[in-house]
């Protein structure tokens, strides 16, 4: 919000284009994997470590992990690069 209102919104450039849609990007996939880990976290709670449960475990535990690899490839791309 700080930045649009000084005039630097998603419209302003082609950097704050991207920064926007970047950010806003990466914060939806941290969203969700919130929200799926909460829903684990309930799973967990009714059915116990049953072998389905496990599988969703492991799979939530990949995308956490994908989504930190895929984040700091963007970030030193986008933001160590363009400081240079």
């Amino acid at each position: 919000v700080h930045l649009i209102m000084e005039g630097h919104g998603p419209d302003s450039s082609a950097a704050m284009s991207a920064f926007f849609t970047l950010v806003g990007t990466h914060g939806f996939h941290v969203s969700m994997g919130l929200f799926w880990m909460l829903v684990m976290i309930i799973q967990l709670g009714v059915f116990g470590t049953s072998a389905d449960v496990k599988r969703r475990l492991t799979y939530l535990g990949l995308f956490w992990a994908f989504l930190d690899i895929v984040w700091i490839f963007v970030f030193s791309i986008v933001y160590l690069m363009g400081a240079i």
